[in-house]
C-alpha cells in the first residue's frame, strides 16, 4: 500500500477549511439575523406591546363564539406578555385591537409560539384553527384588511406550565412574514444540509476505522443537531401539514440529544467521567420515560414531559459545568476545546430552559448560538483527532513497507523452515521398527518446527541392533543443524556398531570444535539379539529403564560420560546387562522431565517411573500412546513445553 503524503495533507486542509468556513458562517449568520441586519424591514406592529386583554373561561366541549363572551370581564395583560400560568379546567381567550390592519395590503398575524391548539377569530369570523397538540412552531395567519374591532385567539390549554402566546406576536404584510421567517432562520434552513453531509462524512470515517467510536458518536450528534435545526422555524412551518410526524420527531430528538452529547464526551473525557456519564445517560432515559408516562392526558404530551424533566436537564447542566471546570483546572490541553464547546451549549441551553420554567425573564433565545459554538469546538477537536491519525499515515506507510520486507523475509524463512523440517524428518530413522528379535517405537515433539532431538537405529549382518538417542543443547534451527551433524557422525561410526565406546569416540572426534558451543548428550545401546546381552554407553544423557514382567520394581540403568563435541579427547565407559524375553527398554531425553503444568510443577523422574510401572503390562504401542497422552495432558497439549521431547521404547522378543 502506497500513500502519498502530499495528497493527504492537501485533502485534510481542504476538508478542515470547508468545515471551519461552514460553521463560522452559520454562527455569524445566526447572530446577524437574530440581533439585527442591514436591511430596512417592512413596517410591522408588535402585538405584545399593545393593550392586549385576556379572559379565563371554563373549558367547554362546544365551540364558543367571541360574541358570547362577557364584555365586562376582560383584563389587561402586562406589557410584553400574552400568556400566564395554566389554570386547570379553563381555557384562555386573548384579544387585541385590529385597527392597525389598515396599514397593510394583505395583512397577516404572525405567532412565533402557540403552546396550545389555537383558534383565531377576526371579530366573529373564524379565520384559523389548529388542532394538533404540542405544536410550538410559527403560525402565519392571513387576515382581512378591513378593521372591525378585535382579533381573538382561543387557547384550549393542555400544557401544565403555560397557556397563551409566547415569543414574537405581530401584524405585518403576509408576504413579508414569509420573507422575515426565512431570513430569521437562514442559518438553520440552509446550513442544516451541511450538518447532514458532515454527519455522513464522519460516519464514513467510522466505517473505515471501526474501533474509533468517536466518529460514530460525533456523526450521530451532528445528525441530531441537524434535525433540531431543521425542525424549527421556516422549515418546520413549511411542514405544518406533517405536524403529527414533526412534533414527536422534534421532542424525541430533544430528549436524546443530551444522551448523544454524553456518549460523545464519554469517548473523550478521562475514565472517572466516563463512568459518571454512563450513570447520567441511564438516569436521563429513565427520567424521560417516567415524565412521558405521567404526562399522559388523552395521549402523550411531549411538552408536559419536557416541563416535568426540565429539573433533570438543569441538574445535568450543573454536573457538566462542574466537570468542565475540573477539566480546565487540571489543565488538560487535549480536552480544552471540548470543554469550551460543552460549556457553551450547557450554559446557553440551561439559560433557555430556565426561561421556559419562568425562572428567568423572557428574552431572545441563545441556545442556537451556544449550539454553533459547541459544533465549532467539537468539530475542531474531532478534525484534529482525525488530522493526527492522517499525520501518522506517512510514518505508517514507511513502517508498512519495512514490514512488507520483513514479511517477505519471514515467508522465505517459513519456506526454508518447512524444507528443513522435511529434511530433518528424512534424517530420522523410522518411528516404528519390528523384526523377529525386537520391536521398536519412537516419539518426538519439537518445541519449534524443527528441533535438536535426534534418534537413529541400525542392525548389523547378524541381526544385532544399535540404537542411538541424542539431545543437542538448546532448540530450534541451530540445534537442528548440530543434530544433522550428529547424524552424519553416527553414519560414519556404524562400522563400530557393536562397540558403544568406539561409536562415541568416533562421533566426538568428528563433532569436537564444530558445534560452536552446542554440546550433545547421547545414550547408545547395542543389543546382541542371540544372547540377549545389552551393552550401553552414556555421554551426559539421562539413564534408561527396563520394564520386566517378573521384576518387583522398575530397573534403572545409568552410565557416566561427558557430552559429545565438548572435548576432543573424552573417555566413555561401557556397561552391560542381560535382557530377558519380553523386556521393554525406555530411553528418553531430559525434555520429558522438564515439562511444566499450569501450576509450574515439573513432570520429574518419579512421576515418569510411576507412569511406566503402572502401565508395564501394555504392549509397547499402547505404552507409547499412554505415555504420549499423559505428557500432553500434563502440559495442557504442549502449552507449557519448554524443550524438545523424545522417547524410544524397545521390546526384546528373542527366546
Amino acid at each position: 500500500m502506497e500513500v502519498k503524503p502530499i495528497t493527504i495533507f492537501k485533502e485534510r486542509k481542504i476538508l478542515f477549511f470547508q468545515w471551519t468556513c461552514s460553521v463560522v458562517f452559520a454562527f455569524l449568520v445566526s447572530c446577524h439575523t437574530q440581533y439585527g441586519n442591514g436591511f430596512e424591514d417592512s413596517p410591522s406592529f408588535s402585538v405584545s406591546e399593545s393593550k392586549a386583554e385576556y379572559l379565563i373561561v371554563p373549558a367547554n366541549l362546544q365551540e364558543i363564539n367571541p360574541s358570547s363572551l362577557s364584555e365586562n370581564s376582560w383584563e389587561r395583560f402586562e406589557t410584553h406578555r400574552m400568556g400566564m400560568v395554566t389554570v386547570p379546567g379553563n381555557d384562555l381567550w386573548i384579544r387585541f385591537s385590529d385597527h392597525h390592519l389598515y396599514k397593510y395590503k394583505n395583512p397577516a398575524l404572525f405567532i412565533e409560539i402557540a403552546l396550545e391548539s389555537p383558534t383565531v377569530y377576526q371579530n366573529d369570523k373564524k379565520v384559523y384553527s389548529f388542532r394538533e397538540r404540542d405544536y410550538v412552531f410559527p403560525h402565519i395567519i392571513p387576515l382581512s384588511g378591513q378593521p372591525g374591532g378585535y382579533i381573538y385567539v382561543h387557547c384550549k390549554s393542555s400544557y401544565k406550565g403555560y397557556v397563551g402566546l409566547d415569543g414574537k406576536v405581530r401584524l405585518e404584510e403576509y408576504s413579508h412574514s414569509w420573507i422575515q421567517l426565512l431570513r430569521d432562520n437562514v442559518a438553520r434552513t440552509f446550513l442544516s444540509p451541511v450538518l447532514i453531509v458532515l454527519s455522513l462524512l464522519f460516519l464514513g470515517l467510522f466505517f473505515l476505522k471501526w474501533e474509533e467510536r468517536i466518529y460514530l458518536y460525533f456523526s450521530v450528534l451532528l445528525l441530531s443537531s441537524a434535525i433540531i435545526e431543521i425542525m424549527n422555524g421556516f422549515i418546520a412551518f413549511s411542514l405544518l401539514n406533517y405536524s403529527r410526524i414533526t412534533i414527536p420527531l422534534t421532542y424525541i430528538n430533544f430528549a436524546i440529544y443530551p444522551v448523544l452529547l454524553l456518549l460523545f464526551l464519554k469517548q473523550v473525557y478521562p475514565a472517572f467521567f466516563k463512568n459518571l456519564f454512563e450513570i447520567m445517560i441511564f438516569i436521563h432515559i429513565l427520567v424521560y420515560i417516567y415524565c412521558l408516562m405521567v404526562s399522559w392526558n388523552s395521549g402523550i404530551s411531549f411538552l408536559n414531559a419536557e416541563w416535568s424533566y426540565n429539573w433533570w436537564v438543569i441538574s445535568e447542566g450543573i454536573i457538566a459545568i462542574l466537570s468542565s471546570i475540573y477539566i480546565l483546572i487540571r489543565g488538560d490541553s487535549k480536552l480544552r476545546l471540548v470543554t469550551y464547546g460543552l460549556l457553551a451549549v450547557v450554559i446557553t441551553g440551561s439559560h433557555d430552559t430556565l426561561v421556559d420554567m419562568g425562572i428567568f425573564p423572557w428574552k431572545e433565545r441563545i441556545i442556537h448560538q451556544g449550539f454553533w459554538v459547541m459544533i465549532l469546538f467539537f468539530g475542531f477537536f474531532v478534525f484534529r483527532y482525525y488530522w493526527n491519525i492522517l499525520s501518522s499515515i506517512d510514518n505508517f506507510n514507511k513502517e508498512l513497507q519495512k514490514k512488507n520486507k520483513d514479511l517477505e523475509r519471514l515467508f522465505a524463512i517459513d519456506k526454508d523452515m518447512a524444507l528443513a523440517k522435511e529434511l530433518q524428518r528424512s534424517l530420522l530413522s523410522d518411528h516404528i521398527k519390528e523384526d523377529e528379535n525386537i520391536n521398536l517405537v519412537a516419539f518426538t515433539q519439537s518445541l519449534h518446527s524443527i528441533g535438536g532431538d535426534y534418534f537413529d537405529h541400525d542392525c548389523d549382518s547378524l541381526g544385532n541392533w544399535g540404537i542411538l538417542l541424542c539431545d543437542v543443547a538448546g532448540h530450534g534451527i541451530s540445534s537442528a543443524v548440530v543434530a544433522a551433524m550428529s547424524k552424519m557422525a553416527f553414519t560414519g561410526a556404524k562400522a563400530y556398531i557393536q562397540y558403544p565406546t568406539r561409536v562415541f569416540n568416533f562421533m566426538n572426534r568428528h563433532l569436537s570444535g564444530k558445534t560452536k558451543g552446542l554440546f550433545i548428550t547421547a545414550s547408545y545401546l547395542f543389543i546382541d539379539t542371540e544372547s540377549g546381552k545389552l551393552i550401553y554407553s552414556n555421554a551426559g544423557h539421562p539413564g534408561f529403564f527396563i520394564l520386566r514382567n517378573n521384576s518387583p520394581a522398575l530397573l534403572e540403568h545409568r552410565a557416566k560420560g561427558k557430552p559429545l563435541g565438548v572435548f576432543a579427547e573424552s573417555d566413555y565407559k561401557e556397561e552391560s546387562t542381560q535382557l530377558l524375553p519380553g523386556d521393554k527398554i525406555f530411553l528418553y531425553t531430559d525434555g520429558v522431565l522438564d515439562l511444566n503444568n499450569d501450576k509450574n510443577e515439573l513432570f520429574n523422574e518419579e512421576r515418569l517411573k510411576r507412569l511406566l510401572w503402572e502401565n508395564r503390562d501394555l504392549s509397547i504401542q499402547n505404552l507409547k500412546t499412554t505415555v504420549q497422552g499423559n505428557l500432553s495432558d500434563f502440559c495442557k497439549s504442549w502449552k507449557h513445553q519448554e524443550d524438545d521431547v523424545s522417547f524410544i521404547i524397545i521390546e526384546y522378543k528373542n527366546s
